[in-house]
């Protein structure tokens, strides 16, 4: 099952969220105008008509949730026509109508158009916002400044004053700052992202790719915590020193590469394999017996033996074992792990030791 991304979920929980306020928007502007005393055409038409579609587009949003563009432009573009659509005929009737005040007659929408911008700042990328933003003040707010501008016994007003700031400082306000908090809302992301990298590189060993110590010990910890059968396999490469002074330190690096591909490779998803320090390997094994563990320690150990790494003729490892015990901690299960490592090594490399003190010797 692929992870949902979370950007996505994001954007359309959003819209979701948009949407549902914009049919409750319309669903009490609808009883407020049928309520009302004096019912005008339009007042009547708008609201149910805007109702009815995004209760629509909730709807295919829920059922298709990849259509969620098509959707935010759909809401987008109803919203614009619900707004300039008031905008236009309440300014045009007033202006030629001089018994008819404009702030009697348009429709409570001065507070949908700040959502309505804040929707374009929101759901349209980088300067085509701004555009859009300018293009919807000019067919929406700008008929009721300029009739506003030009009746001033309008003007001043309490609705008035409310329009000349929902229409003027306001609006431009939200326009400003929106971009702003998106800038800061990437940074933040920016420095998200950049933590997430050096998480990475904390637990990832940078010279064989395997994991880190750090993260070997925080799995092994999780394991000993959770008190399920496992296994610790400590693995050292011999005569590894005579490598680097032999051949130089590129062919090391190339052979501890070479080393952790190869038992990566033998690996199941569920076991760690962790770079110790230097040319020393941890692994470790969930749900293994002590039969279990012993073979993965031969497969660990014949794979080393078999990785071909020109001009080092072969390469070896000594490989100590240990199952988990009640009470274990840490430092219980590594020092038995380096006490069957060691014993290993003494008995000539190329060999595995468990802590209970049967030895496998494959020279």
């Amino acid at each position: 099952m692929s992870a949902q991304d979370p950007n996505d979920r994001y954007v359309r929980v959003a819209v979701l969220a948009l949407l549902s306020l914009a049919l409750l928007a319309g669903v009490c502007a609808t009883a407020i105008h049928w309520l009302g005393r004096v019912h005008r055409p339009m007042d009547l038409v708008v609201p149910p008509t805007a109702s009815v579609l995004f209760a629509g587009l909730i709807v295919a949003l829920l059922r298709r949730p990849a259509w969620v563009l098509g959707i935010t432009w759909t809401a987008l573009g109803a919203s614009a026509l619900a707004l300039i659509a008031p905008a236009w005929l309440y300014t045009t009737q007033a202006s030629l109508s001089p018994d008819v005040r404009l702030i009697d007659t348009l429709p409570p929408v001065s507070s949908l158009f700040v959502v309505f911008l804040v929707m374009l700042m929101i759901f349209i990328p980088g300067r085509r916002a701004f555009l859009a933003a300018a293009l919807g003040w000019v067919l929406i707010a700008l008929p009721v400044l300029l009739y506003l501008l030009g009746h001033r016994q309008e003007l001043w007003t309490p609705r008035g004053k409310d329009l000349l700031m929902a229409y003027g400082p306001v609006s431009i306000m939200v326009v400003v700052l929106l971009p702003v908090q998106r800038g800061l809302t990437g940074k933040i992301r920016r420095l998200s992202s950049e933590r997430d990298v050096m998480e990475v590189m904390l637990h990832r060993d940078p010279l064989t790719g395997v994991q880190s110590r750090l993260l070997g010990e925080r799995v092994l910890r999780q394991v000993l915590a959770s008190e399920a059968p496992a296994g610790v396999i400590m693995l050292d490469l011999d005569r590894f020193k005579a490598i680097n002074d032999t051949h130089g330190h590129p062919v090391g690096d190339t052979v501890l590469q070479a080393v952790a591909d190869g038992c990566k490779g033998l690996l199941r998803a569920n076991e760690c394999l962790a770079r110790w320090g230097g040319e020393e390997f941890l692994v470790i094994v969930p749900g293994v017996d002590a039969a279990g563990l012993q073979r993965v320690a031969e497969r660990l150990r014949a794979v080393i033996s078999a990785v071909p790494v020109a001009p080092v003729p072969q390469v070896t490892a000594s490989l100590g074992t240990t199952l988990l015990r009640a009470g274990d901690t840490l430092d219980t299960v590594l020092q038995r792990a380096d006490v069957a490592l060691y014993r290993a090594k003494e008995l000539g490399g190329n060999c595995v030791c468990s802590a209970a003190g049967t030895a496998t010797d494959m020279i």
